[in-house]
């Protein structure tokens, strides 16, 4: 006997309408969050990214910053030292002038010196250079000297005039003063005969005290200063013209003839001198 299939107990079910708006609501429910993650992942990744990159921004600014600083700090290293150059540059013309006007003024005190032993023709023109050589070598000390510097140079160049004005007068009486001397009794000039020896000592002593004579007694003495240096034979007839034109005005007279110990313009000069090289030495560093 056969079986109809409708009855078999191998037909499926049908569909239970409960279990079937389960599935539904469950895929809206997935496809709802799955919506709602992509939601939410957009906005974060958006904000990372703003964060990192704000994050860059601040450390590209702080490395500009930090090189801006660096650039200035170089730059002002740049300056000072360009201006401790400059300095320093300065500072070595300066002693270099004041080397150069320290050497001329020792060499124009030096002719000052031994002028007296030059002859008279050639006494003025040597002197005449080496005081020219002094006023050049000060217009750089004023051009390029500190006031303390320049000051105490102007002391040193009032003396180096002064004793330019006074060095001829002085050679003439010094020259002559020394041309005595030799002309002395070799031996006991004390007890010495000999009218030429004693002429020598009579003119030495009078040029010695001549400055120091009353005008009227300088009147009355003057033809035996003029005897006793023809008598002596020391001075030739040029020379004691020199000396008795010198002998015409005795200003600063004793410092011109000075002494054998003490030698007044010239110890004037040095001690300008000394004060000029302590400044110097002082502001500058060693300049002689």
């Amino acid at each position: 006997m056969t079986v109809p299939l409708s009855g078999s107990v191998f037909s499926p079910r049908p569909a239970d309408s409960g279990t079937t708006v389960r599935h539904v609501q469950l895929e809206q429910a997935v496809a709802a969050t799955g919506a709602l993650t992509a939601l939410v992942t957009v906005p974060v990744t958006l904000l990372a990214a703003h964060w990192t990159r704000r994050a860059a921004d601040r450390a590209a600014d702080a490395t500009e910053a930090a090189g801006h600083e660096q650039s200035r700090a170089t730059v002002a290293a740049a300056r000072l030292q360009e201006r401790a150059g400059r300095e320093q540059s300065l500072e070595s013309v300066r002693r270099s002038a004041c080397a150069e006007f320290l050497s001329a003024v020792d060499v124009f005190v030096r002719i000052v010196t031994v002028l007296p032993e030059v002859p008279h023709a050639s006494r003025r023109e040597l002197l005449d250079h080496k005081a020219t050589a002094v006023v050049r070598a000060r217009a750089g000390v004023a051009l390029l000297g500190p006031p303390e510097v320049l000051g105490e140079a102007e002391k040193v160049a009032e003396q180096c005039a002064k004793l330019e004005k006074l060095a001829l007068r002085r050679a003439v009486l010094r020259s002559a003063i020394r041309a005595l001397e030799d002309a002395w009794c070799p031996r006991n000039a004390e007890w010495c005969e000999d009218p030429h020896h004693n002429s020598a000592h009579v003119a030495w002593e009078l040029l010695a005290q001549w400055g120091r004579l009353e005008q009227e007694e300088r009147w009355e003495k003057l033809d035996l200063l003029e005897f006793t240096l023809r008598e002596s034979r020391a001075l030739g007839a040029e020379e004691i013209g020199h000396v008795l034109e010198v002998a015409n005005s005795v200003a600063y007279w004793d410092e011109l003839i000075g002494g054998i110990v003490r030698d007044p313009l010239l110890e004037r000069f040095r001690a300008v001198r000394d004060a000029f090289v302590g400044v110097a030495y002082g502001s500058l560093g060693p300049v002689a």
